[in-house]
């Protein structure tokens, strides 16, 4: 019998969950739930779902749900999902998984107490380029890798830190197996981030209204290191929008490099390789595309080169329907949003921060206390 799921959220990133969920045969979209009428109107319209909330409370306690998108704004996260968990029904969220490490933690402890899979929805890790890239490295078919890097979208740092960059520190994770330490630095208007530039997200970034509460910064330079010696940079500045802007990690080898991108024409992920670990301006390795098969890109008979969320989805609904973890379950749902803390750790204490971090308090938000 198909899993029943439900949506909280009805917005942008709600559709790519929708989509997944109506596919796959292992699951039905029974319900939605938003507090603007239109929007809830709009997306329920769109996949046909039959039950349609303003509030998900009553949806959670109406529905006997077995899996929920918790696809609000992040200050939204935590409350839902420990409703969720209250319910019996499993949470599959959006990033960032919440505002602080507090909120994740309590998150983690209801739905473990309530025996049910908190996941974090990192979609990125889940496709195939990803996959396939990870066994290049594996492979050692480019040697020895040196450093991963990734280039935000061109917003201002702090609001790109809680957007873009919890999706790089969770690829930073993934083809380093793990993050150890972070060391960062902040600025400002051209100078180092001080406390009295903290400030909400909505005022750092004017041209999007989504709420990723405090935050600090609009240039970012961050250094991660993995066990084994990877190094891991993620540049986040302001420019204009996807000036330029490649998705995906750029991993480099001592023996060749690795890009991941989607194509501007058709969105498509597309995996890249050059055979030296450098290029020049006066000089450049040919890069080539690697064919990714085509049946590493289908579910259930159908192609999916570009819609990433439905990897991320199939993964939490195999492992609800296999009774195991899923892949960023557990500790590892809030690993990339310890990433973020530790970048305000480390600029404000001009060291480096190591995790896990023993203060679960959000960062700024302590520092505007005086803590």
């Amino acid at each position: 019998m198909p899993l029943r799921a439900g949506i909280v959220g009805c917005g942008g990133i709600s559709r790519t969950h929708a989509t997944a969920y109506s596919h796959l045969s292992a699951t039905d979209l029974v319900a939605a739930c938003d507090i603007d009428p239109s929007r809830l109107r709009e997306r329920a319209d769109q996949f046909s779902v039959p039950a349609r909330y303003a509030d998900y409370g009553e949806m959670l306690a109406s529905e006997s749900l077995d899996v929920v998108s918790v696809c609000t704004h992040a200050p939204l996260h935590a409350d839902v999902a420990c409703a969720a968990a209250a319910a019996g029904t499993h949470v599959l969220c959006e990033k960032p998984l919440a505002l602080d490490l507090e909120s994740a933690d309590r998150m983690m402890r209801a739905c473990a107490a309530a025996g049910v899979q908190l996941a974090v929805s990192h979609q990125f890790r889940f496709t195939p380029a990803l996959r396939m890239a990870k066994e290049w490295v594996r492979a050692g078919r480019i040697g020895n890798l040196i450093s991963v890097r990734e280039v935000g979208k061109g917003r201002p740092a702090g609001f790109e830190l809680m957007e873009m960059g919890v999706h790089f520190f969770d690829e930073l994770a993934f083809f380093m197996d793990g993050v150890e330490w972070i060391h960062a630095r902040v600025s400002y208007r051209g100078r180092e981030a001080e406390v009295g530039d903290i400030m909400h997200s909505s005022e750092l970034c004017t041209t999007d209204k989504r709420d990723n509460g405090m935050v600090a910064g609009d240039v970012m330079l961050i250094h991660a290191g993995g066990p084994g010696g990877v190094s891991g940079v993620i540049e986040l500045y302001p420019r204009r929008e996807r000036q330029n802007w490649i998705a995906g990690p750029h991993l480099v080898g001592d023996a060749g490099q690795l890009m991941v991108k989607s194509n501007p024409d058709t969105h498509w992920f597309e995996l890249w390789h050059c055979p030296t670990d450098v290029s020049f301006a006066s000089y450049t390795a040919p890069w080539r595309q690697i064919e990714i098969p085509d049946a590493a890109l289908t579910i259930e008979g159908k192609t999916w080169p570009g819609h990433p969320s439905i990897w991320s989805v199939r993964d939490m609904v195999q492992a609800i329907t296999e009774g195991r973890p899923p892949e960023l379950g557990g500790s590892g749902a809030a690993q990339s949003l310890e990433c973020v803390s530790a970048v305000y750790e480390s600029h404000f204490n001009r060291a480096r921060a190591t995790l896990p971090l023993a203060d679960r308090r959000h960062p700024l938000l302590r520092r505007m206390a005086g803590g």
